[in-house]
């Protein structure tokens, strides 16, 4: 790729055009891992790479793609997060599942303990209705998997079991 085109697609990325089709041809589509995840939401961040932001990909039973939205957006450090929310768009989309996305503008995929709080807080809830939250996925340089770190499953079954008293 030479210069001219390298400006022209880093245009196209920061302009959102490339999240606008990302959404359009996930739907259907199947989703089998934390890479992939990441590689599908990695450009949806780049519209506003200086504010966090927070992105649902609702599910079917069997990992299809019903729909990626924007949940939730902030400021450089921090966005808010309303459970609520969540879970009005997961019944009305009759999700079964959900993945969590947000990026860290600094680029340091650590959960921080506020998104480890806010991963429990959206776990119960959902749990609660019989809707999974298969993932909670931090992107920056690289990405982090709560799932994959094995965290997201020593809490989950926590949180599962408190619902079972």
């Amino acid at each position: 790729m030479n210069k001219s085109q390298s400006k022209v697609f880093w245009s196209d990325l920061k302009s959102g055009r490339f999240a606008s089709m990302v959404k359009e041809s996930s739907k259907g589509q199947t989703v089998n891992n934390s890479q992939e995840v990441y590689y599908i939401m990695k450009p949806l961040f780049a519209e506003n790479d200086d504010i966090e932001a927070i992105y649902c990909m609702f599910v079917d039973a069997k990992n299809h793609i019903i729909s990626i939205e924007k949940m939730f957006s902030g400021s450089i450090t921090a966005s808010m997060v309303y459970t609520r929310e969540i879970i009005k768009r997961l019944i009305s989309l009759k999700a079964t599942a959900f993945i969590m996305a947000h990026n860290h503008p600094s680029g340091d995929t650590n959960p921080s303990l506020e998104d480890k709080s806010i991963t429990i807080k959206v776990g119960i809830a959902v749990t609660s209705i019989d809707v999974s939250l298969h993932d909670h996925i931090i992107v920056g340089d690289g990405f982090h998997s709560m799932a994959d770190s094995g965290w997201l499953k020593k809490v989950s079954s926590r949180f599962s079991n408190l619902l079972k008293l």
